[in-house]
This record gives structure tokens, C-alpha cells and sequence, in this order.
């Protein structure tokens, strides 16, 4: 498979989004382990955000400053995932709270990410950060996120599909 297609910024989006919404739904039927799940998103949404850049280094040697950028930041979340991860581990944090602040964490980096990259990033730092409210303040909020998650989804099959045909990305 075409390693350029498999991460295309839709494909990634569309990942982001379906990863969001399983860790919404875990985090209200297993609020006792949704600290865990968020953590390893930390590592997951770190890892789908360097990829196409370290492609790219690897294909045109030319973007070394983006990737080293991008490894920065994306380094800076995990730093502050793991110390409140620790600070769960010495008992001072709640495991409720614990998976909120690493979710919170997790949207602000993405969204501050998405400032360099793009609308989609932008959309799934808002997103996370919606999760956090519902998974906060709301008992049924599956539905109402998977339907703007769906329509989400559309609009940016919509805009990849007309920026290959004008040829912008």
C-alpha cells in the first residue's frame, strides 16, 4: 500500500476522530481505567503526528526543522502526560481526574498542533476538549458526538476530494 495515501491527512483525521470516540465511550462505561486509555493516546496521537513528517524526512532529507519541531511538541505533551501520570501513581490525583487531565492534555496539544497543520487538527483538539466536558458533566453523550464526528468526517472526505481535483492541499 502507498505510504503517502495511508497517511494522508484525512486518513490520519479520520483515525484521530475514531480513537476519540472509543476513548469517549471508555471513558463513561470504565471511568476507573480511562486514565490508562489516555495515556497510551498520548503516545498513539504523538506517534500519528510525527509519522508523515518523518516520511517525508526519510523520502526528501529536506524537512528537518518541521519533523524536529514536531518532535518537540509532541515530546512537551508526553513530559506533561507522564508527570501527571506520576503524580496519579503517588496517589495525590484520583483516577477520574487522572484520565481528564491526560485527556485535556492530549486536546490542547493536538489543537496547539493543529495551528501549524491545519483545520483537522484544530477540529480534533475541540473535539477532545468537548469529550472532556461531556465525559465530566454528562451521563448520554455517545450519540450527539458521533454525529458530529460523522459530519466531520464527510466534510473532510468533501475538501480532500475537491483539493486533489484543484490540486491544493
Amino acid at each position: 500500500m502507498n505510504k503517502q495515501k495511508l497517511l494522508s491527512t484525512h486518513n490520519l483525521f479520520t483515525l484521530r476522530l475514531l480513537l476519540s470516540l472509543l476513548g469517549a465511550y471508555i471513558g463513561t462505561s470504565y471511568r476507573d481505567v480511562s486514565h490508562d486509555y489516555w495515556l497510551v493516546m498520548m503516545f498513539l496521537f504523538t506517534v500519528i503526528a510525527i509519522a508523515p513528517g518523518y516520511y517525508r524526512f526519510r523520502q526528501h532529507r529536506d524537512n528537518l526543522k518541521e519533523l524536529t519541531r514536531d518532535i518537540m511538541h509532541w515530546s512537551g505533551g508526553l513530559c506533561a502526560g507522564i508527570v501527571v501520570y506520576a503524580y496519579h501513581s503517588s496517589g495525590r490525583i484520583f483516577h477520574e481526574e487522572t484520565g481528564l487531565i491526560v485527556l485535556l492534555i492530549v486536546a490542547l496539544t493536538t489543537y496547539l498542533d493543529g495551528v501549524q497543520r491545519g483545520w483537522r487538527c484544530i477540529f480534533t483538539g475541540i473535539f477532545l476538549g468537548l469529550i472532556t466536558v461531556c465525559v465530566a458533566f454528562f451521563d448520554s453523550y455517545l450519540w450527539q458526538l458521533s454525529a458530529f464526528a460523522a459530519a466531520a468526517l464527510v466534510y473532510s472526505h468533501y475538501r480532500q476530494s475537491a483539493d486533489s481535483q484543484t490540486g491544493t492541499v
